[in-house]
C-alpha cells in the first residue's frame, strides 16, 4: 500500500459516513494529571449504536492521535461493551499502527464500572507494541456523587507499569467532574471533566 495513512483517513470517513445520525450521543472528555499527562476525547454515539471516536493522548515524548470506528453492545440493563479499531499516528518515531480495544461500561445496583482496555499493534516506525487497561474505575453511587477506586496499567516488552488509587467523582447536568489520587511506579494527581450532549 503506497499510503497507509490516506488509507486509514478514508476508512475513517467510510465509517462516519455508515452511521446514519437518527439520534446521538456525544462525550467530550479533558483529561490533566500532574505527570503531563494529556487526554482529549470526542466520541459519537449514533443511535443505531455506532461508535466514532477522535482521541489525542500525550505522555512527555509522546503524542498519540487515535482515529476510530466500533460498535456498542448492550448485553444487560445497565451494561455496555463497545469493541472499537482505531489507526493510530504518533508524531514522534514516526509511529503508525492500529489498536484493538473496549470500552466498557456498567451502572447497576448503585455501581459503576467504566474502563478501556487496548492493544496497539505496530505497522510502522519505532514504538513497540503495548497494551494497556486505561482509567479502570470502580465506583459507588451516593446522589451526585460517586466514591471509589481507579486503576490504570501499561504494558511494553514484558515490562509492567501501573497505577492505583482513590478517585471522586461528582455528576452534574453537563457530565461530572472528576478526580483521583494513583500511585505505584509514579504518583499522579488528575483530574477529569465529561462532557454529554
Amino acid at each position: 500500500m503506497r499510503n497507509p495513512d490516506a488509507f486509514l483517513a478514508a476508512a475513517a470517513l467510510a465509517a462516519a459516513t455508515l452511521a446514519a445520525p437518527l439520534s446521538a450521543q456525544t462525550v467530550v472528555e479533558l483529561r490533566a494529571s500532574t505527570t503531563k499527562y494529556r487526554f482529549l476525547d470526542v466520541a459519537h454515539i449514533f443511535a443505531n449504536h455506532v461508535v466514532l471516536d477522535a482521541l489525542y493522548l500525550g505522555v512527555p515524548g509522546m503524542n498519540e492521535l487515535y482515529l476510530g470506528a466500533g460498535y456498542q453492545l448492550r448485553p444487560a440493563a445497565g451494561v455496555s461493551v463497545a469493541p472499537i479499531l482505531y489507526a493510530v499516528l504518533g508524531k514522534e518515531n514516526r509511529e503508525r499502527g492500529a489498536c484493538l480495544g473496549a470500552l466498557l461500561s456498567v451502572d447497576r445496583g448503585g455501581w459503576k464500572v467504566l474502563g478501556f482496555v487496548g492493544h496497539f499493534f505496530r505497522t510502522g516506525g519505532g514504538v513497540s507494541d503495548y497494551t494497556f487497561v486505561d482509567a479502570l474505575d470502580l465506583t459507588r453511587v451516593s446522589g451526585r456523587w460517586e466514591l471509589g477506586a481507579s486503576a490504570g496499567a501499561y504494558e511494553t516488552r514484558g515490562d509492567m507499569t501501573w497505577l492505583v488509587g482513590p478517585t471522586v467523582k461528582r455528576n452534574d447536568r453537563r457530565g461530572a467532574w472528576v478526580a483521583s489520587a494513583r500511585f505505584g511506579n509514579d504518583a499522579e494527581l488528575r483530574l477529569i471533566r465529561i462532557l454529554s450532549f
